[in-house]
């Protein structure tokens, strides 16, 4: 019985004790004031990570970090071969140089010379007509009347041997014009009063060309009696070629009159509106490649540590894949779990000062930026096991880093008030 009476004793304290230190953990102890209670509440450094990647596929020539080192923003991390690309901006750049210059050709309208090449076109098609003309209607008249045709060719010879008489005379002309022009200078020096010697040489050169032409025609023409008398059976053929003839040369001296009549008028609004959409288009293409070029070398977006590295020089790096990634160290964060009894102290925008031990002394100030809505129990990784028992607010703080001296992982601790 007197060993009973010694044991209770006992037992009531132990249970007192517990009670107390219950109510004493959890700061319930109602003679205990809390009102200048000063608590920290512990946590690790978190860096926001970024991932770096290649919106265009290519072989990697360069990659100028790795893992674990401090980079910049804007700093250079990687460099796509561009070998490829740098060929097709030369090929469009080239292209839109055309394209320019064919817009201003059409802008400054024809050039004299280009305007007389095409009246020496046209007066030469016009004597292949007439040529052609002449042939066909011989070719009508020996088959209507073939007892003529020995006439026809001797007509025909002499109609050749003129022609190629006034040849003769033209060239002559040609070379005398060209010896007046080269005597006074030269085209390009010519006086201006010598260019009507420069004229004249242009009109010899036109004349030259449309003698040459008729004599083509004549010889075509007395070629076609020729093979009349050597096949009289063929007349009809031989007509129908010679008409045939006839319209290809009829259908030329359209096309070179149509031709010089363009060359007069000059550049019509569509034509400009043409060119002119012609060089937007090889604008849009060059500027295409070479926003291409730009997306070859790949910058860091942030300042911060290299945490992982995905490949290497001379691998493929596919569109969209990471390459690589960078912990953002600009600003870190830091999560803290506050005990229920303390968080109505603690609003968003509060500052609270923090410290780690890998700068005994030195404080940081973190930014509330974040309070949880709801209490959960207090994570395994933060706490000892006693302590999880207890209802916390999960609390994110903004911790400005500008010297990068906070890394991911590190301890730290927030001083609550």
């Amino acid at each position: 019985m007197e060993h009973r009476k010694r044991i209770i004793p006992i037992v009531l304290l132990i249970l007192l004790a517990l009670v107390g230190y219950y109510l004493y953990s959890t700061n319930r102890l109602p003679f205990v004031s809390t009102s200048d209670f000063v608590a920290s509440a512990s946590g690790f450094i978190e860096g926001e990570e970024v991932s770096v990647a290649a919106e265009i596929g290519g072989r990697i020539a360069a990659i100028t970090v790795d893992e674990g080192d401090t980079v910049t923003q804007g700093q250079e991390l990687v460099r796509l071969d561009r070998t490829t690309l740098d060929a097709q901006i030369a090929q469009a750049q080239a292209a839109l140089e055309t394209a320019q210059a064919q817009l201003a050709q059409v802008k400054a309208g024809a050039r004299p010379e280009d305007i007389r090449q095409a009246e020496a076109t046209l007066a030469q098609a016009i004597a292949q007509r007439d040529g052609a003309k002449r042939a066909w209607e011989n070719a009508q008249a020996v088959r209507n009347t073939p007892q003529e045709l020995d006439v026809r060719i001797a007509a025909a010879e002499a109609q050749v041997k003129a022609a190629q008489y006034q040849v003769e005379i033209a060239q002559a002309n040609a070379i005398t014009a060209r010896t007046r022009v080269d005597a006074a200078g030269g085209v390009d020096q010519v006086r201006v009063e010598g260019k009507a010697l420069v004229n004249a040489w242009w009109a010899a050169e036109a004349a030259l060309l449309a003698a040459q032409a008729n004599y083509e025609g004549a010889q075509k023409s007395l070629q076609i009696l020729y093979d009349m008398r050597a096949r009289p059976l063929t007349l009809d053929a031989q007509v129908d070629a010679a008409k045939a003839q006839y319209d290809a040369a009829e259908q030329a001296v359209r096309v070179a009159q149509a031709r010089l009549d363009a060359l007069k008028a000059g550049a019509t609004k569509e034509q400009i509106a043409v060119a002119e959409a012609a060089v937007k288009q090889a604008e849009a293409a060059l500027g295409v490649l070479r926003a291409q070029s730009a997306k070859m070398t790949l910058t860091s977006p942030v300042s911060g540590i290299v945490t992982r590295r995905a490949v290497h020089v001379g691998e493929i790096a596919a569109p969209n894949a990471p390459l690589l990634t960078i912990a953002n160290l600009a600003t870190v964060k830091l999560t803290i779990y506050v005990p229920q009894t303390q968080i109505g102290k603690i609003k968003i925008g509060d500052t609270i000062p923090i410290q780690v031990d890998a700068f005994p002394g030195k404080v940081f100030q973190g930014k509330v930026i974040y309070i949880a809505s709801q209490a959960e129990f207090t994570p395994r990784n933060v706490q000892t096991k006693t302590e999880r028992v207890n209802l916390v607010f999960a609390v994110k703080l903004q911790i400005p880093n500008p010297q990068m001296e906070l890394k991911p992982g590190m301890p730290a601790d927030a001083m609550l008030k």
